[in-house]
């Protein structure tokens, strides 16, 4: 459901945009424009996350390995 507000542009960018938009299309290309950066903005978010549990379990992966070192090497021959 559209919204109306109220927002501030630079007047040099509104400008180049008018020049490339038809009279008309200035809402649809602010609205398309707004939801292409929040994906992007969302996208690093998820990026992050991943990225901080990968190094989080890998830490713990680590962790775990050196608890079991001594019963791995248990009654090998040396």
């Amino acid at each position: 459901m559209p919204v109306k507000t109220t927002i501030y542009l630079d007047e040099e960018l509104l400008g180049r945009v008018r020049r490339l938009l038809p009279s008309r299309g200035l809402n649809r290309f602010i609205n398309e424009a707004l939801a292409e950066k929040v994906d992007a903005l969302e996208r690093q978010q998820i990026e992050q996350a991943m990225r901080e549990g990968y190094l989080a379990s890998q830490r713990e992966r680590a962790d775990l390995d050196r608890d079991w070192e001594a019963v791995d090497v248990e009654g090998w021959p040396a």
